[in-house]
């Protein structure tokens, strides 16, 4: 019997050690400045730097960027808000395209949210949205070849952030220097279209051409983070 009771005892331990290591492994990540964000400190301004940049549709369709910049402030632990994109050089068929009261080849989103969630293991991600009106709302609109094609972008978009340090706060170290937000797709479809926790829901783009029915779209572009002073905004790994 004292046998059988060492076993259980045994027994339970385990699983108590597991369950404290898969909530470590599985926390979500947060951001941070010299404290979480959202607590003592924040917001925290950050801005972008695009490379070349495209949105392709399901058919094929893309829309080309050369470059382009990016503005936001981490508001909170998971959140960003008052986020904008600025593409710049863009086209598509080789006919320039703008957003509304923007240059020749300028196309800008709207106010856009953000979640910081986890998108696999010890990967950290941002899922883009409205900040108006959630996740199927428009992120951009814009015309081409002089205003006979009309495209709107709808939905949600979750792209990769790397430079997570440590699994909590107190470990985590701010960085030095910048960090990278990159987005993919394959065919209009996104490389990550979910958290692997937390809200749920699939995170997909969509365009509409002149009215039309909306066609499942992909982004693909790098995003290039930093804050001024640089090093002032990091984050958990998951």
């Amino acid at each position: 019997m004292k046998r059988i009771r060492v076993i259980g005892v045994c027994l339970i331990a385990a699983f108590a050690i597991s369950a404290v290591a898969s909530s470590v492994a599985t926390a979500a990540p947060e951001f941070y400045a010299k404290t979480a964000v959202g607590t003592t400190a924040g917001p925290i301004a950050f801005s972008g730097t695009l490379g070349a940049a495209f949105l392709e549709g399901k058919g094929g369709t893309k829309i080309t960027c050369t470059a382009g910049s990016a503005a936001g402030e981490a508001t909170s632990a998971t959140k960003t808000e008052n986020n904008t994109t600025t593409f710049t050089g863009c086209a598509t068929g080789g006919f320039p395209c703008h957003s509304a009261g923007q240059a020749e080849g300028t196309i800008q989103t709207e106010n856009l949210a953000g979640s910081l969630g986890a998108v696999g293991s010890k990967k950290d991600g941002i899922r883009l949205y409205n900040q108006s009106t959630g996740k199927g709302g428009t992120l951009a609109a814009f015309a081409c070849a002089g205003g006979t094609v009309n495209v709107v972008v709808t939905g949600s978009v979750i792209g990769e952030l790397t430079g997570a340090s440590g699994l909590t706060v107190a470990e985590g170290k701010l960085p030095s220097a910048t960090q990278d937000l990159t987005f993919a797709e394959t065919k209009g479809i996104q490389k990550y279209t979910k958290f692997t926790e937390g809200e749920g829901g699939t995170e997909q783009l969509s365009s509409a051409i002149n009215g039309g029915t909306p066609e499942l779209s992909g982004q693909s572009v790098k995003v290039v983070l930093a804050t001024s002073p640089k090093g002032q905004l990091g984050y958990t790994e998951n």
